[in-house]
């Protein structure tokens, strides 16, 4: 249980939780909702294309067609990740909800798609999850906006590199952006060596600061 009342699971492979242990709902609407998917589409009038480094629970996948559904706004998301959490591990997450929350429904939904190997599909929503190794999933383009959510530079610090986070980045839209939790001093450089602007963004409760990148030129 993190600080704001809201359940993550913890990966024993890598020893550490999905979501931030101040608060594993705050921290996803703030970075990947309020910073993330809501300043992108503000950008935009159409439909709005999200892609995900990291599915896990599909914690974000919901909020972020939840949040769509309520601004009357088309959105498509793509999670890629290298397995999903196991069934019984996905629905003690589900149950350990002190309240169960308005889109929980919809994150059901979502699981028992991706648990199927089906896609998620709604009126005007989707939600696809793509199984395998970042390194080794061919990745769309024209994504408004990308939320990288891997584990932190400590578990995985092979994500975090310029090679790594490149073919995230060339995936935006011209308008798009990117966003993580992550805001160290090396994942900013890796990202501005490869030319595109970022800036720190006030970060959610435990995190001084965010990072959100956008495309200003490819070198």
């Amino acid at each position: 249980m993190t600080r704001d009342g809201s359940p993550s699971l913890e990966s024993h492979r890598w020893g550490c939780a999905f979501h931030s242990r101040h608060g594993a709902l705050t921290e996803a609407l703030h970075v990947y909702v309020q910073e993330g998917l809501a300043h992108a589409a503000a950008q935009t009038a159409g439909p709005l294309q999200i892609l995900e480094m990291g599915a896990g629970t599909g914690l974000n996948a919901a909020l972020a067609l939840d949040w769509a559904q309520q601004q009357g706004r088309e959105l498509h998301y793509m999670g890629i990740d290298l397995a999903l959490p196991e069934q019984e591990a996905w629905e003690a997450w589900r149950d350990s909800w002190p309240q169960r929350p308005s889109w929980m429904e919809k994150a059901q939904r979502i699981r028992d798609a991706w648990a199927a190997g089906q896609r998620f599909v709604e009126k005007g929503l989707s939600a696809t999850y793509v199984p395998g190794l970042a390194s080794e999933v061919s990745l769309p383009s024209g994504m408004h906006c990308v939320f990288y959510d891997a584990f932190s530079p400590t578990q995985q610090p092979e994500l975090w590199t310029s090679d790594a986070l490149a073919p995230w980045l060339a995936a935006l839209h011209p308008q798009g952006y990117l966003v993580t939790y992550c805001a160290r001093g090396h994942v900013f450089r890796a990202i501005r060596a490869l030319g595109y602007r970022v800036e720190h963004v006030q970060g959610p409760p435990g995190k001084r600061e965010m990072l959100r990148a956008s495309v200003v030129s490819h070198r």
